[in-house]
């Protein structure tokens, strides 16, 4: 069933190739035969060009199939349509759901460069009461990152009930990774995430912690955008100074219709490879002009703009977790 759609999508995607191809055969077989001499006879001549078709046609199928026949136009298609209809990735069974309340609007999405990606995000509510909201990014790609990453998930969904601080509650996952390591040596010590931490009221009250890409703040009063700096630990056995001080939890504010944009670096390190420049600036860019209204539309947007951007080909995963607050 498979092979048979895989074909039939070929015939009706490339269809034009096929036939300027064909009777491009077709037309030098024609000359060819009618200035030919023989010294071989024309049905071995004639059996040599049909194996000659069937291995030029097959060559092309090929590279359908290796996406090198396709033009940019479909490639850009194809992703697009990829991340708005969703597929059977893990992060589609693993991050939460969007969710709506009375306080706060919270959405996210993730495009993973593989099928299994490192960028995670999470949120959930405390016995309190109070919100926790989580982004990272685990370095590399595919199931090791994916596995790493569902660790630290359900490390914070634990955690949250037990402890009052995002700081706090990294430093126990950092406690839980090396007590692992050194259960299990084989775990690559070089694995590690960035990570930020994040708990709020409903008045609008924010903690946070954690290394992690600037956050981008819309105050919607003034109608103008802030960037609210990280600061803590990367989630890793390793890489963290024993000489850095223990840092608390930061804070800022949110009001009725700010908009908080949380995102991983891959959103802003998508390049062009014809022009060899970063989405970078246009980023920022794109949050303050783009209309707040709609999250969804607005999410949809940006994601479209990054691909545009790249040309189709994005180069790793990324993430945005978007929250509003009424």
């Amino acid at each position: 069933m498979r092979s048979s759609t895989t074909i039939k999508q070929y015939m009706k995607d490339a269809w034009p190739v096929l036939i300027v191809l064909n009777l491009s055969i077709l037309g030098c077989l024609g000359i060819g035969l009618k200035f030919y001499t023989p010294p071989v006879r024309v049905p071995i001549v004639l059996l040599l060009v049909c194996c000659f078709t069937l291995f030029i046609n097959f060559s092309a199928f090929v590279l359908f199939l290796t996406e090198k026949i396709l033009p940019r136009e479909q490639e850009f298609g194809k992703i697009i349509k990829r991340f708005r209809r969703g597929d059977s990735r893990m992060q589609n069974y693993v991050l939460p759901l969007d969710y709506v309340d009375e306080n706060y609007e919270i959405r996210g999405r993730c495009m993973t460069y593989n099928p299994i990606g490192g960028d995670f995000y999470n949120f959930l509510k405390d016995k309190e009461g109070n919100y926790w909201l989580g982004i990272g990014d685990t370095s590399g790609h595919g199931y090791v990152a994916g596995l790493f990453s569902l660790m630290i998930m359900n490390q914070m969904s634990h955690l949250v009930h037990k402890f009052e601080t995002p700081h706090e509650i990294i430093d126990q996952i950092l406690e839980h990774l090396e007590e692992r390591t050194n259960t299990y040596p084989h775990i690559h010590r070089s694995l590690y995430a960035t990570f930020l931490l994040m708990k709020a009221d409903n008045k609008g009250n924010f903690l946070h912690s954690g290394i992690h890409p600037s956050l981008v703040l819309y105050k919607s009063k003034e109608d103008k955008t802030y960037v609210v700096s990280t600061d803590g630990k990367f989630l890793s056995t390793v890489m963290n100074s024993p000489l850095k001080k223990p840092k608390p939890s930061q804070s800022f504010k949110m009001d009725r219709d700010d908009i908080l944009f949380c995102f991983t670096d891959g959103l802003f390190e998508q390049k062009n490879r014809s022009i060899g420049g970063y989405y970078g600036e246009n980023l920022y860019k794109f949050l303050e002009t783009a209309p707040k209204k709609n999250i969804r539309k607005l999410i949809d947007d940006l994601f479209s703009d990054v691909v545009k951007h790249t040309g189709g080909r994005i180069q790793d995963d990324m993430s945005l977790l978007v929250i509003r607050k009424f």
